[in-house]
């Protein structure tokens, strides 16, 4: 019993910390966040991945790991045409943005944040503008300037910390190894990306260096405190639903007391089960189970750590009926204030390289065997062991949950009180075994709070059921033993759920993206029929130097030809940018 009262303090105590924001006077020198986005290229096609790289820091430039999430939006005009997020360990991280097929040729906005930054309002959001052209639209402005001379091979730019880059050789062959040639880095170096990609057709807007400094340099005395900083994982928002004519009887109910079951009452000294939102992943592997925290503006936030990709969410009311339901928020702030944007003017001189770079990425698409995301499945975050645990086909099979529960497991039964089915499971009362009537019962990882539905349930369909004793703690809540169905396929088919239970598709952020590139050190893969239509040739956004102040890095050119751009951008420890670039080219 001291342990959940301890646990109840301690929650609160932390809750506070996390809502009740101090006064900038309170604060004093208060910890602000800002965010840099790099980029593997500056110019995309309509279709294209926007690749990207991830990296907090102070406003007094130095790396800063606090959240783990970043935001990332393209907007054209006012709106957000593209929205991802990204895991952040360490304070860097990687995206991949795929761009529309049908996005119109333009300039865009990349604007990126975490939610700790929104509380000092899209002022100081990290901006940047990219250039998009669609070959299979029309919109095209015929440039005013003739075209630019082409920039030599040989030229170089560096920036910061004396750092300089350069190609092996000033041209190579297609599908050849090269290297690049990285000398001056500082032994301090906190992280470095490393981009080689096809030469922009059109001059760098604004170059990184200068685009690094601005984004430090943007300041305000404002702070909202409205937003959670997100230092253990992603926190999915959502806003109670609640049925109007069931409200007002809800709201009586409250008032008088009545309607209030006896745990609510008596068990005071403990976080019960009662009336709280609660959100799950199914179909994925182990127990993935958060309890919301309700405001009172009927928002509930549910911290998760450990989930990535596009996963379905399940979100649940319990013990209310079917009088209220939980609808996901997005986290992103979607519309912004308007922005002139210049026209993308592209000479005539570009149609030929826009058309092979057209044809290049159709054929990239058709032949890549990559998945659109990495995804990683971490451990659980329940770890206890089932205290009993029954394959059904090791029995007798029936026809009827009722008659699997009545004849072989141990420790768990349906009995009807108010003319319906409920689970209890043995719970632990004292020194002495009871069954508990407060159980979590899980279909496929989905909470079940109608458990008619599991007694209706076809027991066929059921591979393992998984029966833990109480008393469980989870998400902050004290069960009476959980009750755990796996099907098959894993998909929660056929499961009946009633008005206070939702289950959508969700796309939760990205982890550090990895790409393979193809290794042409040797014949018989320069030989391969595949075609190898990267525009992109290298993208490493996170280079390890180990303390070097000199490195050689391979790569392979693909069978695309012209000159080509190599950008190196980093960072030390002690918040000094580190930029260099080179060109070269590639013939047949």
């Amino acid at each position: 019993m001291k342990r959940y009262l301890c646990f109840i303090i301690l929650s609160g105590i932390v809750l506070h910390n996390l809502t009740c924001a101090p006064s900038p006077k309170e604060r004093g020198e208060a910890l602000r966040e800002r965010i840099y986005v790099q980029t593997d290229k500056q110019l995309y096609l309509a279709g294209e991945p926007v690749l990207m790289k991830f990296l907090t820091t102070s406003t007094k430039q130095i790396p800063l790991a606090f959240s783990k999430v970043a935001y990332a939006e393209l907007v054209s005009d006012s709106i957000a045409r593209v929205q991802i997020k990204a895991e952040l360990i360490d304070g860097k991280g990687t995206g991949r943005m795929l761009l529309p097929i049908d996005l119109p040729t333009g300039y865009y906005r990349l604007i990126a944040y975490t939610q700790f930054m929104r509380n000092e309002g899209v002022d100081i959001f990290f901006e940047k503008m990219i250039a998009v052209v669609n070959t299979f639209q029309s919109g095209y402005y015929p440039a005013e300037t003739e075209p630019a001379e082409p920039v030599p091979a040989d030229f170089s730019e560096t920036g910061g910390k004396g750092l300089s880059v350069q190609a092996g050789k000033a041209t190579y062959p297609a599908r050849a190894r090269g290297e690049l040639i990285l000398n001056g880095l500082p032994e301090n170096l906190f992280t470095m990306s490393v981009s080689i990609a096809g030469k922009n057709f059109i001059p760098d807007i604004e170059s990184s260096v200068s685009l690094f400094r601005k984004n430090q340099t943007k300041q305000t005395t404002e702070f909202s405190g409205d937003f959670l900083p997100e230092f253990e994982g992603h926190i999915i928002t959502g806003k109670t639903i609640e049925n109007q004519a069931r409200k007002t009887e809800a709201n009586e109910q409250k008032n008088t007391g009545e309607g209030l079951s006896e745990p609510e009452k008596e068990n005071d000294d403990i976080i019960s089960f009662m009336n709280v939102a609660v959100l799950s992943f199914p179909s994925v592997e182990g127990i993935r189970f958060f309890a919301g925290q309700k405001s009172k503006t009927d928002e509930v936030r549910f911290v998760t750590s450990g989930i990535s990709g596009t996963k379905e969410i399940a979100t649940v009311m319990f013990n209310t009926g079917e009088e209220s339901r939980i609808d996901i928020l997005s986290p992103f702030v979607n519309r912004y204030a308007p922005k002139p944007m210049p026209a993308l003017r592209l000479d005539s001189s570009c149609y030929r390289q826009l058309l092979e770079r057209s044809v290049a990425l159709q054929v990239f698409r058709y032949f890549a065997d990559e998945s659109s995301e990495n995804q990683i499945i971490p451990e659980p975050h329940f770890k206890m062991k089932p205290t009993m645990s029954y394959l059904l086909d090791e029995y007798t099979r029936f026809t009827t949950m009722r008659e699997v529960f009545i004849e072989f497991i141990t420790g768990a039964r349906f009995r009807r009180r108010d003319g319906k089915q409920e689970i209890h499971v043995f719970t632990k009362r004292g020194i002495q075994y009871d069954y508990g009537t407060m159980p979590l019962v899980l279909l496929d990882g989905v909470p079940v709070s109608n458990h008619d539905a599991v007694y209706n349930y076809d027991p066929l369909a059921v591979e393992k059921i998984n029966v833990y004793y109480g008393p469980c703690v989870l998400g902050g809540y004290r069960f009476d033993g959980i009750v755990e169905l796996i099907t098959y396929r894993r998909l929660h088919q056929d499961l009946i759920l009633n008005r206070s239970s939702q289950i959508i598709s969700y796309e939760g952020p990205q982890l550090p993206y990895r790409k393979n590139y193809p290794d042409y050190s040797n014949d018989k893969n320069r030989q391969s029929l595949k075609p190898d239509s990267r525009h992109t040739l290298v993208w490493n956004p996170d280079i390890q130097t180990d303390g070097k102040t000199s490195i050689r890095l391979p790569f392979d050119t693909s069978d695309l030809t012209g000159e080509f751009q190599a950008i190196v951008e980093g960072i030390t420890k002690d918040g000094e940018i580190v930029f260099a670039t080179t060109f070269f080219k590639v013939e047949h």
